[in-house]
């Protein structure tokens, strides 16, 4: 039994064994059924990149050396319309970063913040704006300092790579603040202003014109951008210039602006102010001028103050300088005054309800109406700044009396009338008057239906005898711009002609400087069918306005030139009366309009209507008086 037990043990091995071997030959026949696969569809893969993909490897492998860095085209230059220049170029210098090549964006981006002062954030929103165009070098400081410049040149290679520093063109402004609200400034497009139509044709990063003729002529000036392919090195520094192209500088546009007539009138502005200052009225801190050619809308000087130097933008306002400008007590500084500016038009709209009185049968060249000094028609008495007896048209305008153009506006609502609100529509108030500069203002000309939508009783919601009263001697709800007043005192300048202002002139070619465009709008001038007899009337009053002993007092003895002129003093609830003066010259063959306005400034004879001579001064080119002229606070 125990002889035989060896071979019952091997029986059993041998089975075993049998058994074993199917199983290791249907593994080794399943690798090898996967090997085979793996290899055909690694074969498949080679053959699907370098046959059916290769050129489009290829270029992704050259991409992958080229960078491009852009060029940008410089804007047209502004001039005057003698061809001094308002607004150039100069070679500035920017910071460029190259995303691909950062080695450690997170640190190198944080220092070189520091270097340029830039926040972070705004330098990583830069970069997040082009992250689609991934071989694209991205500005993220313009108008660097030479000590920035200095200091990156020194550690680009080592600190920065994917940093680099470039020409750049940047605006220039030779008259320094002059004429800062009608030129306006540039910066970068955003977002929201993409999705404009005007701006189809535009990309992220692109500088636009924001304000003024900048913005309004943005279409000319802007150039077409070129720039550089180049190819780089491992270190994503460039080696050879693989494709250029040049970049098209914008057009020249050529303004109706006269920068000596301009200075003039910002420098008589401020004298405005100082003068204000000098009779009390301290809280005088804001002003508008405009001075326009009556018979086609040319806008020879448009100041506003307080200015602001545009430099401020040349680059990138910081922000410290953006919350400086829009500080509480900065007083509007970016505002346009006298295109953006809301005011009660005081007795400078008398000559409207004229017109209107006239036009419209209420009253007649030789109505007359006694002035006491109050006028107590009404439950409430209105006041007359003066006693002026028996008073006619002429007498009226010349002297600004009040009660006569009380009794004008009362006979108009007794006839249940709105002819003062109709002739000041017809006339170019409350409407834009078009000019081709951004932020016009429409202003405001109450009537029946306007105070039954804003009144908030049932009392507010009635017009009364009151406003009719109110508004005829331009008070009440009524509110005009400079510009507006402007033109209307241009169409009585120019026989009853509405003529659309402008300030553009012509557009140049930037190479051959030879005219593209005539940017004069087409002759729009509509005329208003006020008869002549009727218009002459007001125009023979406004020119007795003038005269010595009337509002203006003694401000125009010695003036050469014979003109005609309206003095305003507009009364605002919880200030100090604004001032106006509008005139027109020479009386007969009027060849200007002044408008002035004096915030808070006083009366419009004592303060506004010296402002006004010294323009017309600089205009005509006639001298100054030889002490300042004494004035009467008249209306």
């Amino acid at each position: 039994m125990i002889a035989k037990m060896p071979s019952l043990l091997s029986s059993s091995s041998n089975k075993k064994n049998e058994r074993k071997q199917p199983s290791v030959a249907l593994r080794i026949g399943i690798m090898g059924v996967m090997a085979i696969l793996l290899l055909a569809i690694l074969l498949f893969r080679i053959w699907f990149l370098q046959i059916l993909s290769g050129d489009t490897y290829i270029a992704m492998a050259e991409d992958n050396r080229i960078r491009f860095i852009p060029e940008e085209a410089p804007r047209g230059v502004i001039y005057d319309r003698n061809r001094q220049p308002l607004v150039e170029n100069r070679a500035g210098l920017a910071v460029t970063v190259f995303p691909a090549a950062l080695k450690d964006p997170e640190v190198e981006l944080a220092e070189l913040s520091k270097v340029i002062q830039v926040p972070m954030e705004e330098i990583q929103k830069q970069l997040d704006l082009h992250k689609e165009d991934t071989y694209r070098s991205v500005v993220v400081k313009k108008d660097i300092t030479p000590e920035m410049k200095s200091y990156l040149i020194e550690r680009i290679p080592l600190y920065f790579p994917g940093v680099d520093i470039k020409k750049f063109p940047l605006r220039r402004y030779p008259l320094a603040t002059e004429g800062a609200h009608v030129l306006g400034h540039v910066g970068q497009i955003d977002e929201q202003e993409l999705t404009e139509p005007r701006y189809e044709a535009y990309k992220l990063g692109d500088e636009i014109g924001k304000e003024g003729v900048e913005y309004e002529f943005d279409r000319f000036l802007k150039g077409i951008d070129g720039g550089s392919e180049v190819e780089v090195d491992a270190a994503g520094r460039p080696k050879v210039e693989v494709r250029s192209i040049k970049a098209q500088p914008g057009d020249n546009v050529v303004l109706t602006i006269d920068s000596r007539l301009q200075k003039a009138t910002e420098d008589s502005l401020l004298y405005g102010i100082n003068l204000a200052h000098q009779k009390n009225y301290l809280a005088a801190n804001g002003a508008a001028a405009v001075v326009m050619n009556p018979k086609n809308g040319e806008i020879y000087a448009m100041a506003s103050w307080p200015n602001y130097d545009p430099t401020v933008w040349v680059g990138g306002v910081s922000d410290s300088a953006y919350l400086a400008l829009n500080a509480e007590g900065a007083n509007d500084p970016l505002l346009n005054r006298a295109i953006a500016g809301q005011y009660p038009p005081a007795s400078t709209f008398k000559s409207v309800t004229a017109i209107a009185g006239l036009q419209d049968g209420i009253i007649s060249p030789l109505t007359d109406f006694t002035c006491t000094g109050v006028w107590d028609v009404l439950s409430q008495p209105f006041k007359c700044w003066g006693s002026h007896g028996d008073v006619d048209l002429n007498k009226a305008i010349s002297m600004s009396c009040d009660t006569y153009f009380y009794n004008v506006g009362y006979r108009f609502y007794k006839a249940n009338s709105q002819g003062m609100q109709n002739w000041a529509r017809t006339m170019g108030l409350g409407r834009e008057t078009g000019i081709d500069l951004p932020g016009e203002a429409v202003g405001r000309i109450p009537d029946p239906d306007w105070k039954a939508r804003v009144g908030e009783t049932d009392i507010d919601k009635m017009w009364m005898p009151g406003n009719s009263v109110n508004m005829a001697i331009g008070q009440g709800d009524m509110l005009v711009t400079p510009i507006q007043l402007a033109s209307v005192y241009s169409t009585i300048a120019n026989g009853g002609r509405i003529v659309k202002p402008h300030t553009g002139l012509r557009v140049e070619d930037p190479v051959s400087d030879e005219p593209i465009a005539s940017y004069r709008p087409p002759d729009e001038s509509t005329q208003l069918g006020i008869s002549l007899e009727n218009l002459r009337a007001v125009q023979d009053g406004l020119v007795g306005a003038t005269a010595q002993g009337t509002t203006v007092g003694d401000t125009f003895v010695g003036f050469p030139i014979p003109f005609a002129g309206k003095t305003g003093t507009a009364q605002v609830a919880g200030k100090t009366d604004y001032a106006w003066y509008a005139a027109y010259a020479p009386a007969k063959d009027p060849q200007v309009v002044v408008v002035v306005l004096i915030e808070q400034g006083g009366g419009g004879g004592s303060v506004a209507a010296p402002v006004a001579r010294r323009i017309l001064e600089a205009y005509f080119a006639t001298p100054a008086p030889a002490q300042p002229a004494a004035a009467s606070a008249g209306r």
